[in-house]
Formats: structure tokens, C-alpha cells, sequence
């Protein structure tokens, strides 16, 4: 009987947390310095928006044979917002310059507590034929080019042009020195206005929002996107992160080493996520959820303001 749970619990488990690992050489037999595209990609559900990736990381060669000519980066696409399914994908360009048959490794994927791994890729590199019969000559006799004055005065400036900038810079110093003191000013010095702390214009923001019962406007997308714009812009200017053109994925992960504690950021990724499904799931909340979300936002940020 407890078997039988068991095996229940495990497929119910694997139904609702559906993962899938692709990875395709585009071409898989290439000349030598062509190029090929190898994607690799992981479609997962995420319901609760907790998913953690870590993704390979790739510098210039794939193994000492294969080179990386160029890659894109690795980005998410929700695909399905009823499941919560996202794909995340890339694309490595690679190319070879040695004659051969190469593997390109199993790349490992780890998911939360899982680890997934891509199958083995072989890339078959072969060589260009030359007809040596015909022994080597000039396709065409050498050329007269014109030598231009403008092209002489060029070649002169990258030969000697560093010297003549020696020799030219304690001249503008002295220039510049007169200058400054022939027109010093007693004026006194301006000082800079004090920066504003972070929580000061996004409270004021959000106080205008519940002052306005922004909430009970018909527009939900764009009061859930102004209500969000503000947070967002607060995460920016308090925790120094780019939040306004990320994910609320990536928003949290970012704040990884803040100073901010895991309540709060549990609290806020409560309010990015409401808003999403409202912006991209065109889900229709009710207007005491969008009068929620806003006071949230407001003691989001009276917990983690930092006064200057």
C-alpha cells in the first residue's frame, strides 16, 4: 500500500514539475574555420516562482579543439501561463581549425536539486582539398596603387604621432594653467544639492496612487505597471541593481547578497508576481487585490529604507 502511494506521489509530482533538456548541433560536419550553432535548451514548470538555475558558464574554447566563436545569453520565455512553464535557451557558434572528429561534452543543468544532463554531440571537421598539380601562382600581376598625400600624412601621424603629443601636452598644460589664473573667479564654489534617499520619491509615488484610488481605475495592466515601475526604480537607486529591465526572477536573485533580509524578499516578490500575471497573464484582479498590492509596495519600502 505505502508503495503504491509512493509511486503515485512520484508521477503526480512528475506531471505537475515537467522537465525537458534539448540540445541539437545544427551541423554536424563542417570544413575547417566554418562555423555551426549548438542550442541547448531546459523547458520546466515553476508555479511557484522559486525555481533556481545554475547554468554553464563558457569562455573561449568549448574543449581544446573547438573554439567558441560567439554566444547568445542565456534567456528565459514563459511559454505557457496557465502551468507556468518557461524555456530557457542559448546558442554557442563554434568552429575548429584541425582536421577530426570532436566530441562536444555533456553540459550539466542543475534545477533547483536536480541535475540534467545534455547527450554527447560529435563535430566532424574536415579538411580543404588542394589540387598541388597545378603548382601556386598570382591570380592577377601586382597593382600600382597611388600613395596620397592625405595617406602619407596619415602614416606619419601613427609613426610619430605619439612623440609630437609629448611634446604638445606640457605646452597645453602651461596654456591651460595662464588661462585658469588670468581668469579665476572669487566666486565662492557651488555645492552640491544632497542627494535624495531612495524611499523619499517612491513613497511619494505610491502615496499618490492610494491618495487617487488608482486601483479602481478600468486600466489594471497600467496601474499594476506604475505600481511596479515605482518598486522597481526603489530596488535601483536603494540596492544598486538594474531591477527596471529584469525579470522578477532575476530581481530576486540579485538581491541575493543585499542587505536585505529573506522575509523581505519573499514580501516583494509576492507584489512583482501579482503583477506579472496581471501584465502578462492578463489575469483580471479584483480591486481590493490591486489596494493590496499597493500597501504592500508602501511597507516594502518603509521596512527596507535606509535613511541618508
Amino acid at each position: 500500500m505505502i508503495k503504491g502511494i509512493s509511486i503515485a506521489f512520484l508521477l503526480l509530482t512528475s506531471a505537475i514539475f515537467a522537465q525537458e533538456l534539448k540540445s541539437q548541433l545544427l551541423q554536424s560536419e563542417i570544413r575547417i574555420g566554418e562555423q555551426t550553432t549548438f542550442v541547448f535548451s531546459l523547458t520546466y514548470d515553476d508555479p511557484e516562482g522559486n525555481a533556481v538555475i545554475a547554468w554553464p558558464q563558457f569562455s573561449d574554447n568549448l574543449t581544446d579543439d573547438i573554439e567558441i566563436v560567439d554566444q547568445t545569453i542565456d534567456y528565459e520565455t514563459l511559454i505557457d501561463s496557465n502551468k507556468s512553464t518557461y524555456l530557457r535557451e542559448q546558442k554557442l557558434f563554434l568552429t575548429s581549425f584541425e582536421k577530426g572528429r570532436y566530441e562536444i561534452p555533456p553540459l550539466e543543468i542543475e534545477l533547483n536539486d536536480s541535475t540534467y544532463t545534455t547527450k554527447p554531440t560529435y563535430l566532424l571537421v574536415e579538411t580543404v582539398e588542394v589540387d598541388t598539380s597545378k603548382g601556386i601562382y598570382d591570380i592577377h600581376n601586382p597593382y600600382k596603387v597611388e600613395y596620397s598625400f592625405e595617406e602619407k600624412l596619415s602614416d606619419f601621424g601613427r609613426e610619430y604621432g605619439v612623440w609630437f603629443l609629448l611634446l604638445l601636452i606640457p605646452i597645453i598644460y602651461w596654456g591651460v594653467r595662464k588661462w585658469i589664473k588670468s581668469h579665476k573667479s572669487d566666486e565662492s564654489p557651488v555645492v552640491a544639492a544632497p542627494k535624495i534617499p531612495a524611499h523619499v520619491p517612491a513613497l511619494a509615488a505610491l502615496n499618490r496612487l492610494l491618495k487617487t484610488k488608482a486601483w479602481q481605475a478600468e486600466n489594471k495592466k497600467q496601474y499594476y505597471s506604475e505600481l511596479t515601475d515605482t518598486v522597481r526604480k526603489y530596488l535601483e537607486d536603494r540596492f544598486s541593481i538594474y531591477a527596471m529591465e529584469q525579470t522578477t526572477r532575476e530581481i530576486i536573485q540579485n538581491l541575493m547578497h543585499a542587505d536585505i533580509s529573506e522575509e523581505d524578499k519573499a514580501y516583494l516578490q509576492s507584489i512583482l508576481n501579482q503583477a506579472d500575471m496581471v501584465k502578462f497573464a492578463k489575469v483580471k484582479p479584483r480591486e481590493e487585490d490591486g489596494e493590496t498590492a499597493l500597501n504592500k509596495s508602501i511597507d516594502f519600502v518603509k521596512r527596507t529604507m535606509k535613511e541618508e
